[in-house]
């Protein structure tokens, strides 16, 4: 079964023992969130894109059980400074770097009051996957990794726009990989990845 699949299962089993104890008339929220970047420095261009959509099921005024999907591309180019040993000459090599991540999670979030508004905490599980393709001095090197699962956790807010349109804030949390070369060898570390979105939503 896969992580996405192992995701689904684990919302619709949460969704299914929420309404089993609840008699609470639930809501229907889904939200959408994006951000776009463009900036050069020195030799190198960095582009950056990401979409994130969630729908969630509110139980009450206080519980929203909710599964999110996120996707970013990051792309950098430009040429790499190096000195020739040989030489004592400089050369500039040419390079392109992307980078494909793709979260999906699935979490539940608690609203201690609701108001015009409303603060909120959520925590949950998650899967995210890496694909990575270098081009440099006529290589092409792809790689791909897998994070399953990891905890995904944060804060925020939701503000109430009227008619059912609502702004929402958050700034979440969940473990990365930073790969660095030690002596020659890629060495694999757990890093904390934090990312702060701004979702407009509708509530049915």
């Amino acid at each position: 079964m896969s992580g996405l699949t192992k995701l689904t299962s684990l919302f619709a089993s949460a969704l299914f023992t929420l309404l089993a104890g609840t008699n609470a008339q639930a809501a229907v929220s889904i939200s959408l969130s994006g951000s776009s970047e463009l900036s050069n420095a020195a030799l190198e261009r960095y582009r950056s894109n990401s979409i994130s959509a969630n729908i969630s099921l509110g139980l009450g005024d206080h519980f929203h059980l909710g599964l999110t999907h996120r996707r970013s591309f990051d792309n950098k180019v430009g040429l790499k400074k190096t000195e020739i040993a040989e030489t004592k000459t400089i050369d500039y090599l040419p390079f392109e770097d992307n980078v494909v991540s793709t979260t999906n999670s699935v979490d539940l979030t608690i609203i201690p009051f609701n108001g015009v508004i409303s603060p909120l905490v959520f925590g949950g599980v998650a899967r995210r996957d890496y694909y990575n393709e270098l081009e440099f001095l006529g290589s092409r090197i792809v790689s791909k990794q897998t994070m399953f699962p990891i905890p995904t956790y944060g804060f925020g807010t939701i503000i109430r726009l009227g008619a059912g349109m609502q702004l929402k804030i958050t700034q979440t949390y969940s473990p990365g990989v930073q790969t660095t070369l030690e002596d020659g060898e890629e060495i694999s570390r757990l890093v904390k990845d934090s990312y702060t979105q701004v979702w407009l939503g509708y509530r049915i």
